[in-house]
């Protein structure tokens, strides 16, 4: 898999030193969490993609289909064959392809490409699926310029499905401080707030018809709560986890749920002088 010549090599450098840290076991994420992480976003998939036809599906980064299987959820968007996968990092996507085929008969398509500068021409895709992967540039200008082209390769009628961290979650500041320590095996940059987002998907000539918060468990505090609950041993408390996990989804349609929420999320159409 060949680097594109518009692929930025910092970030390239940044992101393979993330597999070496994660590959020395700097980074592992908890079964629960990870499923929770892949039940959530499936569901939000499936809940604001086309429902009908044989859609043409993105992917715009594969660092959970590299690094964490079970958090991965792109292989069940839709058909595989339909599926084509781009990330910065070629060691990722390799990562990604050699796991994509340990679990399944692996069809999909894995590209190198700069989010900012995509490899693909106009109006290709029908969905574009983008879960928390423009939060990691170090300008605030690079998400919007990524936005602009999500939207040029999307096809008219086609949905753009895009989450970002959330700037208001009230654990933020420390989950910044935690990444100012050097404590996060992988770069966390800018982000955009719910507001930020929807503006910056209509000046990219997006419809918005939906927007939402998802996973309302603290980063820091899941972890440390599931590990702590792990090292009790108390008599069912796995069943334990997966209740208080299942049970905070419900804050999605809270009043507070940008007070709680790990990710904000939109939906974005591209019209054509046309209702969907």
């Amino acid at each position: 898999m060949p680097q594109s010549p518009t692929v930025d090599g910092t970030d390239v450098q940044r992101w393979n030193l993330t597999v070496e840290r994660i590959q020395d076991g700097a980074f592992s994420m908890d079964p629960l969490l990870a499923a929770q992480y892949q039940r959530v976003h499936l569901a939000l998939c499936r809940a604001w993609a086309p429902e009908t036809g044989n859609p043409l599906v993105r992917k715009t980064d594969v660092f959970a289909e590299a690094t964490c299987p079970e958090r991965a959820f792109s292989w069940s968007i839709g058909k595989s064959e339909r599926l084509v996968s781009m990330d910065i990092s070629s060691t990722l996507l390799h990562a990604a392809k050699y796991n994509e085929n340990m679990l399944r008969s692996s069809t999909s398509s894995y590209t190198v490409g700069d989010a900012r500068t995509l490899p693909f021409a106009d109006d290709t895709f029908d969905v574009i699926v983008s879960d928390s992967t423009l939060d990691h540039f170090s300008e605030a200008g690079d998400i919007t310029r990524s936005i602009r082209e999500l939207a040029r390769v999307l096809r008219p009628g086609g949905v753009l499905i895009i989450t970002m961290d959330n700037p208001t979650n009230l654990t933020e500041p420390l989950f910044r401080t935690w990444i100012a320590m050097g404590k996060n095996p992988y770069f966390i940059g800018k982000t955009l707030t719910a507001r930020g987002l929807a503006q910056a998907l209509q000046d990219a000539g997006l419809t918005v018809t939906a927007t939402t918060a998802i996973i309302h468990n603290s980063r820091y505090f899941a972890k440390a709560g599931v590990r702590l609950l792990r090292r009790l041993r108390l008599p069912g408390h796995e069943n334990l986890i997966r209740h208080l996990l299942k049970a905070s989804e419900s804050l999605d349609r809270s009043p507070t749920r940008l007070l709680t929420a790990q990710f904000i999320a939109a939906r974005g159409v591209k019209m054509n002088g046309a209702t969907e």
